[in-house]
């Protein structure tokens, strides 16, 4: 099965979801829990609120994008949600 990753945002706020036939991983800024602070990004031209805890930088892309095409390993905190 291949995995489908959607980046979305620009300038230097970022989402990554990558979806699978049996679960959604959202990358995460960071592990510790944060308040439910929602932020506005314009995704595929549309403007959408997040919570504050998916918006990541370029380099978090990145490193995402490396470990998913390259099996490379990386030091990434994702939530997942199984379907």
């Amino acid at each position: 099965m291949d995995n489908m990753i959607m980046i979305g945002g620009g300038s230097q706020e970022f989402i990554v979801t990558v979806e699978s036939n049996t679960a959604i991983h959202n990358l995460l800024s960071s592990t510790e829990e944060e308040e439910e602070e929602m932020v506005e990004l314009t995704v595929g031209g549309q403007a959408c609120e997040f919570p504050q805890q998916y918006i990541v930088s370029i380099e978090l892309v990145e490193f995402a994008l490396l470990q998913l095409l390259t099996d490379t390993s990386a030091d990434l905190h994702w939530e997942i949600t199984r379907k």
